[in-house]
């Protein structure tokens, strides 16, 4: 974080806050106690995200883990946690470019099909033991999107996600 605006120049002035908005690609999270800059001649805002790489892990763990459906911003989200472009992860996937385009599309989704979620849920979590994760309870339900708190951590945990009330 600069400390000094790059649109303006003038000083920024930090302070921390609680912000719900979708600077990770996800709805419904809620980052808490961050460090949010704002200059104070024009008004341009920056916000410091502690262990970024660390936050979207355990955001994408969280996503992978639940019974839900995905829905297409999670599933871009899963994708673009991989590191994978569309191409890509069609590729990966078995199927058109296209198919991965109607995944992803907010305005009229193509749902996902089961073996696929599984796929991509276990291409997230394909470092961790597979007991964390037993297939056989993937009995999917209808897409719901999730609420979460993301907060800074203590000690050696840079983040932690809980479940928002």
């Amino acid at each position: 974080m600069n400390d000094k605006c790059l649109m303006c120049g003038t000083p920024m002035k930090g302070t921390r806050e609680n912000i719900k908005d979708d600077l990770i690609g996800l709805d419904n999270v809620t980052l808490k106690g961050v460090m949010v800059y704002r200059c104070p001649k024009c008004g341009e805002r920056e916000v410091g995200i502690y262990k970024i790489e660390e936050l979207h892990r355990r955001l994408a763990m969280t996503v992978a883990r639940r019974r839900e459906k995905l829905g297409p911003k999670e599933i871009r989200f899963l994708r673009k946690y991989l590191g994978l472009s569309s191409k890509d992860f069609a590729d990966k996937m078995g199927v058109d470019k296209t198919t991965v385009s109607k995944w992803e599309r907010v305005d009229a989704p193509a749902p996902m099909g089961q073996p696929a979620e599984r796929l991509l849920r276990l291409m997230v979590m394909v470092d961790k033991p597979i007991e964390e994760y037993p297939l056989e309870e993937t009995g999917l339900v209808e897409a719901r999107p999730v609420r979460m708190v993301a907060e800074e951590g203590k000690g050696t945990e840079a983040w932690r996600i809980v479940p928002a009330s």
